[in-house]
């Protein structure tokens, strides 16, 4: 009965001060990064369920498993911030997206993708707060498991790139753009006669990903997929995701193992 009076009696002050009083974010079932067994939920039709975790220091991927997959599309996912603000959606295991982005680019369907993989979005370092929810597109109960995983940022920022040397005829950069609104940048320090490729690492390209050669200068230049471009010395090139609205994952690269290359790309100079 203590307890109850205080209560009241709180709220009775609050509202007598014309305090308004306003509800945080829905709190979910909690993920703690790097746990092995992540948490779980049964999710029944149409229905959906929330989690939470915390991004430290650390950039964090978050992998939601689904027992009884079949196919993509079975699971919608959406990521909010710490104020509750949409942040990421993906309903494919092979790329995810801006809140308010579509989730396929270019007209390309999904990637043949095992499903055995989780629906996954990658979250930047320091994100603090994060909650997740999950809705079951099925007709029948969805067995889930999410886990949260530290991860390597795999960013380029100012690299250097320079000619092939030592009797090589060509040598290659790589990088992957892993999250939303990555924006990798390279600058070559090598000498002039050289022609620079990029080549994204998926063929279909389901990411958008995109290179131009000295952006914001006279002189830029997109570096379509596959086709030689001159480069000359203190030239920049930056790589990033069409819009900046979609990110997707590695696996060739050191630190990755993600099983699949959509957000990975190559840049080569011969």
């Amino acid at each position: 009965m203590k307890r109850i009076g205080i209560a009241l009696t709180t709220a009775v002050l609050l509202a007598a001060c014309n305090i308004e009083v306003l509800p945080g974010p829905a709190p979910g079932t909690p993920v703690i990064v790097d746990d092995p067994n992540g948490a779980q939920a049964t999710i029944a039709p149409s229905r959906t369920h929330r989690f939470e975790l915390t991004v430290g220091t650390e950039p964090v991927r978050v992998d939601v498993y689904h027992q009884e997959a079949t196919a993509d599309g079975e699971l919608y996912v959406k990521v909010f911030d710490g104020a509750n603000a949409a942040y990421a959606h993906t309903d494919r295991r092979d790329l995810f997206a801006g809140a308010d982005a579509a989730l396929t680019s270019l007209g390309v369907s999904a990637q043949d993708v095992d499903v055995s993989f989780p629906y996954s979005v990658n979250l930047p370092k320091s994100m603090g707060k994060v909650y997740l929810e999950v809705t079951n597109k099925t007709g029948g109960s969805a067995q889930v498991t999410v886990k949260a995983v530290a991860r390597n940022e795999v960013v380029r920022d100012g690299f250097s790139m320079n000619a092939p040397s030592g009797g090589a005829t060509a040598v290659g950069y790589g990088g992957a753009v892993l999250f939303l609104g990555q924006r990798d940048t390279y600058t070559y320090q090598g000498a002039s006669n050289q022609l620079i490729r990029f080549t994204p690492t998926d063929a279909a390209n389901v990411v958008g990903l995109k290179a131009v050669l000295n952006p914001g200068q006279p002189s830029e230049t997109e570096l379509a997929a596959g086709v030689d471009v001159n480069l000359l010395p203190g030239d920049r090139v930056e790589v990033f995701a069409e819009g900046n609205a979609r990110a997707g994952f590695c696996q060739n690269l050191s630190g990755c193992a993600d099983g699949i290359v959509t957000g990975e790309y190559g840049l080569t100079i011969h």
